[in-house]
């Protein structure tokens, strides 16, 4: 440094010699009067500078004022520039008028220590798009304040020689012109790798090998962990090359190639992909470096790298040479690898899908939760999904998210849930989905390892449709179903026919029919009763007794032993058996009964008809009786509601309404109580002048059952409805269009059972969580109402004894509500509902299981393909093996090898399937792109899902079975999981060696590829 500084020295005192005049020094200057030191100023600019007029040597002003929103400006000054003085406040460029400052950076010619560059800095949003420092047609004020200047205070760009700059420049610039392409043209990219050479020994794969970079097109054996780096010769837009931001690129594609192109994106190398632009050199570089342990071995085939034809330069010229590349990787022999899972910890264990207790060395039974071997059954928010009881093949669910069949363990094709037992692994309803179910039989859901309900589940009886008692049918109003397992409503009483009357209408086959012989029929005109609850319980089969439900009302008027004379008319004449009001203008004024309604946990009240206000003369039809609850004969067993002993079942249905004929008429004298309508004005004798005949409303379905049994815990945020059905109504809207709407009210359905077991319980402190509320009862002409239903029984069972009081609040009808409907103290009308009780599962059937499953587990390192291995008998190898902890034995035992229990294999002994398997174990395989970075929650389908579409295999009882039968890579699969399933129904689970404590640990060969 010091000699130069010396010589500039010399140089400058030479340059002075001419401004020596008569033996005195001038120094000439350009600068203010805040200067000293050695004369520094502005020279020249890229963007034609030149000085002004009004102030020349002073002031620069620029000719050249459109700009790129990339574009270098270069100042010349009049000596070396000290780039430390460089700043934002010497060299200012501000948006107009907002006052923003782009980010930019100054650098100094490195062939011209004059020349001072400004570059506007190019940035990167969240997806990668390049953000330049000028934005498009914005207006920009360049300043670069100087000496000269009598209000400028400093601080300025100073040279090397000490002197500040004394010439101002000052230019209002528009980024109008775009983007500026640095190196005009198409770009080119040149590919490189890292080659393996054989060192001394003359063998590639040993501590001596030599490494090279070569041309990756020529490329021969490539290192399994080369980079791959691309140089392209101009600066390229990132928005269609590479996101800075996440390393990831859809723009270069690294994969293997395997000779089906349509395997491009199922075959891809994950890997980093890091980006770096220079724009002194006009360079882009781009470096892949391959994710783990690097590509996969060479045996597979080569690895090819393609280029999207979308990948261009930032003056949008695309790239020229962009040709697809392949190399072959060095060819690796990898040992055979063995996943231990020992359940120390609980890094690996599935928690939603498992109900066994996995830490501290033991797979522990879980307390129940039944197989899961459904696989998973997820409602999502606005969808509904209906599974019926009596028979589901699950082909209706096309939204794989929702049910996927190929989780169903040993499913095979067309598998079909008969009975309405269900065993999910995981159960999940989303707020705002519906989870619904009909059929014959109640819904009895077991869940390997969490229920969590945010949504609805419906299980609720379905009300009585609002009827005319005139439809073109003749019928009454068809009973509502009930929900699963609760009986449906009864159907409405038939209307009379009218044929043989004046303004009737025809229904044939219908009657009354009358025999001399005995009292008419009025079978098809009463109302149905709703079906009742089997008793004393569903063991007896469908066709046992049913009590409890609502009685159907009866037609009318009809004999009863109380008048035994009332009738409908046989014909026009036959008028004896009717009462007739000689105040309402000699019409019929009594209605038909309502139906009664369906009882539970307490009786359904009665149906309850009103006569037209004001009648003096009518005999008001009996009650319909609701349905008795004492029937039931409900005890501590009965409250249990077990599904083993048949007492998980439905609430009753409401009874139908029987028809009638209200508002018929007759040709007496109205108003005469003398003659009370029995002559007619000409003193005849009276007859029917108008016959008005309606049919009866259905009553409401009763609520259904519902069991929900989860190994691990069931949340309850959402509702769970079983509440009954109302009983049907009349229409009173259409009642001046139509004066045959007079349909009478059905009895109302009770409310279903609900009963929940999981080892933790957990309903949302809000009321209404679970409703079991009765139907409420349909209304008829005049104000005649339906009888409302009874409640049904809830029933809570935890690990602990959940707390009564504190579920109480959670439940529907509240004590206020039956203090309502039936009087006296609620707070013990509702301990006929709620009961509770430590959860106690019997070892039989569904309930005997429970079981655990893992995450998906991909095995450390970049594998492209696993095989999973084979037994070797011969040579004492096992695929797989797991060992079982028994009470009578002080070491673990080996269940596919040799063991201190038995001759044979313990495999062999108990079996491992579900018709004879103390525990049962299978495997399920996929294939995943890239590394799983929540292996435990997994979205296995849809565009989010990291596993290949359609990779997932089904579950088998050997890990060897999840090899590829086709020999492809791209159909093999590079990640797997288990599952565990304990069955304490099973002789030898606890027959054998005192019982089987857990599973102490798993092993699976893996031989990586």
């Amino acid at each position: 440094m010091t000699p130069r500084n010396h010589n500039r020295r010399a140089f400058w005192l030479t340059s002075l010699a001419p401004l020596v005049t008569g033996g005195a020094l001038l120094l000439a200057s350009c600068s203010g009067g805040g200067s000293s030191g050695a004369a520094f100023s502005i020279v020249s600019c890229s963007l034609g500078c030149s000085n002004s007029l009004s102030q020349p040597g002073e002031v620069f002003i620029c000719n050249v004022t459109d700009v790129y929103v990339n574009q270098d400006i270069r100042i010349t000054f009049s000596a070396p520039v000290e780039l430390f003085s460089v700043t934002n406040n010497t060299f200012r460029v501000s948006e107009d008028p907002a006052g923003y400052t782009p980010p930019s950076e100054f650098s100094l010619d490195p062939n011209d220590p004059n020349t001072l560059i400004y570059r506007p800095m190019i940035t990167f949003d969240s997806a990668g798009n390049p953000i330049f420092g000028l934005r498009d047609d914005q207006t920009y004020l360049l300043e670069i304040p100087s000496t000269s200047q009598e209000d400028s205070t400093g601080p300025w760009v100073t040279g090397e020689n000490g002197g500040s700059n004394s010439s101002t420049l000052r230019c209002t610039l528009s980024a109008s012109r775009g983007i500026f392409d640095t190196n005009p043209g198409p770009p080119l990219v040149t590919s490189t790798v890292v080659q393996v050479l054989p060192g001394d020994d003359g063998i590639i794969g040993t501590e001596d090998d030599v490494f090279l970079w070569v041309m990756a097109a020529i490329a021969v054996v490539v290192a399994s962990d080369s980079p791959i780096t691309f140089v392209f010769d101009d600066i390229m837009n990132p928005g269609v090359l590479v996101n800075p931001v996440t390393q990831e690129s859809e723009f270069i594609f690294v994969y293997l190639d395997t000779g089906n192109p349509n395997d491009l994106m199922d075959n891809r190398i994950e890997g980093t992909l890091q980006l770096v632009l220079n724009q002194d050199s006009l360079r882009t570089t781009v470096t892949f470096t391959p994710q783990g342990l690097g590509y996969p071995s060479g045996a597979n085939g080569p690895i090819a790298v393609e280029f999207s034809d979308q990948i261009a330069d930032l003056g949008g010229n695309n790239l020229v040479n962009g040709d697809r590349i392949s190399f072959t990787p060095q060819i690796i022999i990898f040992d055979p690898l063995v996943v231990d899972e020992n359940f120390e910890s609980n890094l690996r264990e599935d928690p939603v899908r498992t109900g066994s207790t996995w830490d501290d060395g033991l797979l522990v039974p879980g307390l129940g939760g039944g197989s899961g071997r459904l696989g998973d059954l997820a409602v999502p928010s606005g969808e509904v999904v209906v599974l019926d009881t009596d028979s589901e093949d699950f082909d209706h669910i096309e939204n794989l998210s929702v049910f996927n069949p190929n989780n169903i363990i040993d499913g095979g094709s067309g598998f079909t849930v008969e009975g309405g037992v269900f065993e999910f692994a995981r159960l999940r309803v989303d707020s705002g989905g519906v989870l619904r179910f009909t059929g014959s039989n109640p819904a009895r859901i077991y869940v390997r390892g969490e229920a969590v309900l945010q949504g609805q589940i419906d299980i609720a009886g379905t009300s009585g449709i609002m009827h005319a008692g005139t439809e073109p049918t003749g019928l009454g109003g068809v009973g509502g179903p009930g929900g699963p397992g609760g009986g449906p409503g009864g159907q409405g009483g038939a209307r009379p026919d009218g044929t043989e009357f004046p303004g009737g209408i025809p229904n044939p086959g219908v009657g009354p029919y009358f025999d001399e012989s005995g009292p008419a029929d009025y079978t098809l005109l009463d109302g149905e009763s709703g079906l009742g609850i089997l008793f004393p319980d569903t063991t007896m089969g469908p066709d046992g007794d049913r009590v409890a439900g609502g009685a159907g009302g009866l037609a009318w008027p009809q004999p009863i032993p109380e008048a035994p004379t009332l009738n409908m008319p046989r014909d026009p004449a036959d008028i004896d058996g009717l009462e007739v009001e000689f105040l309402y203008n000699c019409i019929v004024a009594t209605p038909s009964a309502p139906g009664g309604g369906g009882a539970y946990s307490i009786s359904g009240s009665d149906g309850d008809a009103s006569l037209i206000p004001g009648s003096m003369e009518t005999t008001a039809p009996p009650s319909s009786p609701g349905g008795d609850s004492a029937d039931l004969m409900i005890d501590e067993a009965v409250r249990s509601l077990d599904p083993e002993l048949g007492l998980l079942r439905g609430g009753a249905g409401g009874g139908g309404a029987g028809a009638h004929i209200q508002l018929s008429k007759v040709n007496g004298i109205p108003l005469d109580p003398a003659t009370n309508c029995s002559i007619d004005i000409n003193g005849d004798p009276t007859q029917l002048e108008t016959y008005l005949a309606h049919s009866g409303a259905g009553g409401g379905g009763g609520g259904g059952a519902l069991q929900i049994t989860s190994g691990r815990r069931t949340v309850l945020n959402g509702t769970i409805s079983a509440s009954g059905g109302d009983g049907g109504s009349f229409d009173p809207a259409g009642l001046l269009a139509d004066i045959l709407a007079l349909a009478q009210a059905g009895g109302a359905g009770s409310g279903g059972a609900v009963l929940l077991q999981s080892a933790q319980l957990q309903l949302q402190a809000i009321p209404g969580r679970i409703n079991v509320s009765g139907g409420l009862g349909g209304i008829g002409p005049f104000d005649s109402i339906g009888g409302s239903g009874g409640p049904g029984l809830v029933r809570l069972e935890s690990a602990r004894d959940p707390d009564f009081e504190a579920e109480k609040p959670k439940i529907l009808p509240t004590p206020e509500e039956l203090r309502a409907q039936y009087g006296g103290n609620g707070d013990l009308l509702f301990a006929n509902i709620l009961s509770t009780a430590r959860w106690t599962p019997v070892a039989t059937g569904v309930s005997g299981f429970s079981g655990a499953q893992s995450c998906w587990i991909q095995p450390e390192g970049n594998f492209f393909r696993l095989q999973f291995g084979e037994d070797d008998p011969a040579e004492g190898i096992l695929g797989w093996d797991m060992s079982l902890r028994f009470a009578d034995q002080a070491e673990p035992q080996s269940y596919r090898g040799d063991n201190a229990i038995s001759g044979q294999t313990l495999e062999d002994l108990m079996g491992n399937d579900f018709d004879s398997g103390a525990v049962i174990v299978r495997f399920q395989g996929a294939r995943v792109i890239g590394l799983l970075i929540a292996p435990c929650n997994v979205v296995e389908t849809g565009i989010s899902s990291p596993l290949v579409p359609g990779s997932i295999t089904e579950w088998v009882s050997h890990p060897s079975l999840l090899n590829s039968k086709s020999g492809s890579p791209s159909d093999s699969p590079n990640v797997f999981r288990f599952v565990v399933l304990f069955n304490r129904g099973d002789a030898n689970f606890d027959g054998l060696a005192g019982g089987i404590e857990g599973l102490d640990d798993l092993t699976v060969t893996l031989i990586p590829d």
